[in-house]
């Protein structure tokens, strides 16, 4: 058992390349995650409107829904909310149906908080594996109660840039890990 979060969880929540990264509520957060996933040179898919016409079960593993609604993404996108909302619906159950992981993840942290994006969040959690959150996010412990609630893990994080360090446990990367320990192994002989 592994300790993450507030609750102990088993081993076996950990995820499989190559990802599927979306939006839910088109904020910029999931472009921020695939900068962090590019880096860590992670087998990932970006589609920010992303629909369940066009989705593959056999192109991916790992479904991530960077959750943040934004009204002028959602206008630029020339969605409503509840579009988006019927839209990552349909996509969590297609990818649960296919038996792939979903993960939700908050990475603008309490700037993406509000009704709107926790009605997304709320659409979304009977299909998630994870959470992955900005601690500023879940000050009011939104998060921890969902995590409890349907007892899978929820990693916080300060900044945008430290969830690197979650998808390195729960995706593992040892060519970005011997990246960052190469210089140091080098230096010492």
């Amino acid at each position: 058992m592994s300790s993450c979060g507030y609750f102990e969880y088993p081993r076996a929540y950990e995820f499989r390349e190559p990802l599927m990264i979306t939006s839910a509520g088109q904020s910029p957060g999931a472009l921020q995650l695939t900068v962090i996933a590019n880096t860590m040179e992670l087998d990932y898919t970006f589609d920010k409107l992303l629909n369940s016409d066009c989705l593959n079960s056999s192109s991916y593993n790992t479904l991530i829904f960077v959750v943040g609604v934004s009204a002028k993404g959602l206008g630029a996108a020339n969605i409503s909310l509840d579009d988006e909302i019927k839209r990552v619906r349909r996509l969590a159950i297609e990818a649960k149906s296919a038996g792939k992981s979903v993960i939700v993840c908050n990475i603008e942290g309490a700037s993406r908080r509000g009704p709107s994006s926790d009605l997304v969040v709320n659409t979304l959690s009977p299909y998630s594996d994870a959470y992955f959150v900005r601690s500023d996010a879940n000050q009011d412990g939104f998060f921890t109660n969902l995590s409890e609630k349907y007892k899978v893990p929820l990693e916080l994080f300060e900044k945008n840039i430290d969830i690197r360090d979650i998808l390195i446990k729960f995706f593992g990367d040892a060519g970005y890990l011997m990246n960052l320990l190469a210089p140091n192994l080098i230096a010492r002989h």
